[in-house]
Order: structure tokens, then sequence, then C-alpha cells
């Protein structure tokens, strides 16, 4: 039985991800820094900051994880872009106390989320990139998670520990915070349907286009690379992504023609990024010959899943019409 510890299971995507595992019949534990999750049955939690190196290493010591899937950390670009010094602290000085943990169990193999935004300026080929691609991240997150795989390769060989990348795309779903583009054009509709602000919708660059999947999709492709833990090679990189690059504006107007209420654009100057990439978009073909994955929720369903969410957050029951 693998014994499998979901760093950040507290977030948005460690709520997906853990009954996945845990309907495998595996034994998993998940820490974080807020409060327990509602979570599966078998599954347990304790709030553990990785910040925290005494309370780190004394959770790994008695878990003795045989597989470790580290979500944790600071996700959001723009929060980066303000933050920078708390970004590089959660990210690479809590990984450093991850590995530091680690150490009491060589063997296992400790699976790595990064991002698909290390690549940066290699976007600007215009191709959905390979994992072939090499990195050039342009902003402060994507530099601290390539930064935390290159510290990973130098120090995990060092304990025996095998190292597999994770490199997801963007990804859309239940329960992702306003940060994020497509959950913000979420809400802001849900509170303009409830009538709680005036009809329009405030929005950065829409020209961009972006690689979307469900964040369900994303769960389902971390749950089986775990599977396939032992077959994977030391050091293997993933990208986990749909290949269709879809414009910011495309996704606005699909939420638009399932909103309740008619509602205005407006360009808010603080939403638009400067330097943005033109087109983002992955080729998950490694993943795929790996594991047989691919994205099974339909853009609509995922759609209106967001959509659904966000309406229900603010305490109304609704179904979708789409």
């Amino acid at each position: 039985m693998r014994r499998i510890l979901v760093t950040g299971a507290a977030g948005f995507v460690g709520g997906h991800v853990l009954p996945l595992l845990a309907a495998a019949g595996d034994r998993v534990a998940g820490i974080g820094r807020g409060p327990a999750p509602r979570l599966p049955e078998g599954v347990t939690y304790e709030t553990v900051d990785l910040l925290d190196e005494a309370a780190l290493r004394g959770f790994v010591d008695r878990f003795r994880p045989t597989e470790i899937l580290h979500l944790a950390g600071l996700a959001s670009v723009a929060d980066s872009a303000s933050g920078p010094g708390q970004t590089w602290r959660v990210n690479v000085n809590g990984l450093m106390n991850l590995v530091a943990a680690v150490e009491a169990v060589p063997g296992c193999t400790f699976f790595d989320v990064s991002s698909g935004e290390v690549y940066g300026s290699a976007f600007l080929s215009g191709n959905a990139l390979t994992e072939a691609a090499e990195p050039l991240p342009r902003n402060t997150y994507a530099r601290s998670k390539w930064v935390g795989e290159q510290l990973l390769r130098d120090l995990l060989p060092r304990i025996g520990v095998k190292l597999v990348v994770l490199r997801p795309f963007n990804h859309i779903g239940p329960g992702q915070d306003e940060r994020f583009v497509v959950a913000s054009f979420a809400g802001q509709i849900a509170r303009i349907e409830a009538g709680l602000v005036p009809p329009c919708l405030e929005v950065g660059n829409l020209s961009s286009y972006r690689d979307f999947l469900d964040v369900a999709d994303v769960a389902q492709a971390y749950a089986d690379l775990i599977g396939q833990s032992d077959a994977l090679r030391d050091g293997s990189v993933f990208n986990i992504s749909s290949g269709v690059p879809r414009t910011i504006a495309s996704v606005l107007e699909d939420l638009r023609a399932r909103a309740r209420v008619p509602f205005e654009i407006r360009i808010a100057p603080e939403r638009v990024r400067p330097t943005e990439i033109p087109v983002a978009a992955g080729d998950a073909g490694l993943l795929r010959a790996m594991t047989g994955w691919r994205p099974r929720i339909a853009w609509d369903a995922a759609v209106n899943r967001v959509l659904d969410d966000a309406r229900a957050r603010l305490g109304g029951v609704y179904t979708s019409q789409a």
C-alpha cells in the first residue's frame, strides 16, 4: 500500500485530488496551513506550515510517505508581482524545508507540482510547447517554480529520492478563488445576477490565448502518475495541458452567454498585466503515452461548474441553463 503525503491539501487542487487518491486504496495524509478541509473517508490531515521546520520533520518522520505530491505554495502570478519576497519564502524556503524532512524517507518519489508558467518567453514561438522547450520564466512566480525544479534536481539524488516534475497549465473549477481570471469573471457575474453590484464586469487583457483544463482533469493526471510511480524515470517532466488555447475574450463570452442578466464590460487598468504572452499552450503527449490520460470534462461543462460554484457561494440554489 502506498503512503501518499499531499502538501497544500486544504487548497483548491487538494480538495479534488484527495478523493481520487483515497479511492485507489492507498493511505493518504494531507498537510496545509489552513484548517482541515472536508476529507474523504480514510484520509487524515494535520495543520503544518512548510516554514515550520520542526513540525514538518516530525510529521514526515511519523507518516513516512512512499510518495509526496507537493501542491503547497503561492500560486498567483498577480500576488507574486506585488509581494515577491513572500513568494520566494514560501515557494523556495518551504521547499528546502520539505527536502530536509524527506531525508528521513529515502526511496520515496517526490512529485513536484511546478507550472506551465516556467516556459515564459518560450511561448513566443506560438506553438504548443513540449517538455523539451527551454524554460524562460518571465515573472516572480514562474522564476520561483523554475528555481524549485533546479533545487530538487540538485538535492534529491543525494538523499535517494526520485523526482517527477509536473507542469500544469491553467486550470479552473469549483473552489478556485477570484485571484484567477475565470473565477473572477464568474464571481462578478454571480454578484451582478444577485443585484449586489452594478451590472458592470471588470476585466484585464482579453486578447491573450491560454490553455485551460477543468481541475478534475488535472487532479486525475496527478493520480494517474502517482499510480505509475514505480515505472516513472527519475527526473521525468510532464506537461498537464489541453493543447487547445482559448482567448480570454472567448471564455468571457461563454460565461456571458450563461448569465441571467445583461452587463457591461469595463477594462480596469489594474487588471492588465504588463508584458503579456500572446499565446501559452502545452503539449501533453508524454503524459498520454505514459498513462493514457486525456481531458474528460467538456469545456461547456467546465464553464457551467465554475459559474454554478460562484452562484452557490452566494447562498442561492442555481442550476445550469446551458
